[in-house]
């Protein structure tokens, strides 16, 4: 459970880990083992007690969080024990949910938890952001910020699929060396580096064309300062504030290149494309199962590490999905941690 408020990057601290008794299901509820949570950014800014949209988590809350696993337990005539679903289960072993909120999975679809990565969430974004939302197209130059990341990952695969060339950005040479040789980008710029507006400008020799940002801040004005004449630039996150105070009033960075290159900048929620969904999972699964899309994940062992998992999100170096796997009790008690 969410302990108290974190200020800066989540500590362990923050967060408890307690044990309940499961309650009985009511009507249209279902019961699930959890086995896989996905750790994904968006709830750090819940998990400030003044921020405004999306609303604070209360103290003494299980965390939010997507997962999956199987129903052992239904109450919902659309699922029965035994089924695996992927949904907002939050950090607990055993989930007590709404039956209509949760996603039935297809077990020969691929790995369980697949469907919290390039079969789910991550890779339905990635899906939606280069076909629909930037509309790649061959030749194209793309720049993917946060490009080893579970979005990112994709996204530098899907883009490459299209026929772009597609620059990633990293931190690190950990990084680098898995967005170059494992997802194919065909060049990568260390945010890091003191030389970043050289590295973007030799990167991109023609500027570039789409921006798929999820970092904002002083990333998205170096981009910013490299694009193309009537570029793409699609903004989804804007993970480099999600620690810091009044996140959610930052100024998301300079917009002054939009109107110099006549550019194009849009917001991105992945809802809007809710009718798409299914078009995105058969084209992900296809190119999974084809081999042209390669799914990465770093698993961490243990409910109990979760918080750990949580924060290398912003602290850390971890390539592909960040995933937890949940080890459920053998009896009715249930470990939940925010």
């Amino acid at each position: 459970m969410l302990r108290r408020y974190p200020v800066g990057i989540p500590l362990s601290g923050d967060f408890d880990l307690v044990e309940a008794d499961v309650a009985e299901l009511n009507e249209g509820e279902v019961l699930v083992e959890t086995h896989y949570l996905s750790m994904d950014p968006a709830p750090r800014l819940r998990m400030d007690g003044a921020a405004v949209f999306p609303p604070p988590l209360p103290l003494g809350q299980v965390v939010m969080g997507r997962g999956v696993g199987i129903v052992r337990g239904s109450r919902f005539a659309g699922l029965s024990t035994g089924d695996a679903v992927a949904g907002e289960l939050g950090w607990q072993e055993y989930a007590r949910v709404s039956g209509a909120q949760l996603r039935k999975v297809d077990p020969q679809a691929g790995p369980l938890q697949a469907a919290l990565g390039v079969l789910g969430p991550s890779g339905i974004t990635a899906h939606c952001l280069t076909n629909y939302a930037a509309k790649v197209q061959s030749g194209d130059t793309v720049v993917v910020s946060a490009a080893a990341g579970s979005v990112g990952s994709v996204a530098v695969q899907l883009a490459r699929s299209l026929g772009a060339r597609v620059v990633g950005v990293i931190g690190g040479a950990h990084q680098a060396r898995f967005v170059r040789e494992d997802l194919g980008a065909d060049a990568v710029v260390d945010y890091r580096s003191s030389c970043l507006d050289a590295d973007l400008a030799d990167a991109c020799p023609g500027g570039a064309n789409v921006f798929l940002d999820s970092v904002g801040g002083a990333l998205h004005n170096v981009v910013m300062a490299c694009i193309a004449d009537h570029a793409r630039i699609v903004v989804f996150g804007y993970i480099s504030a999600y620690n810091s105070a009044a996140a959610s009033q930052r100024e998301y960075g300079s917009i002054y290149q939009i109107i110099r290159r006549r550019a194009t900048l849009c917001g991105f929620l992945i809802s809007d494309y809710a009718p798409r969904f299914s078009e995105a999972l058969t084209h992900l699964g296809a190119a999974l199962a084809a081999g042209t899309l390669k799914s990465f994940e770093h698993c961490v062992q243990g409910l109990d590490n979760a918080p750990a998992a949580f924060a290398a999100l912003f602290d850390g170096d971890p390539v592909g999905k960040q995933l937890v796997q949940v080890r459920p009790l053998k009896n009715s008690k249930q470990r939940v941690t925010p």
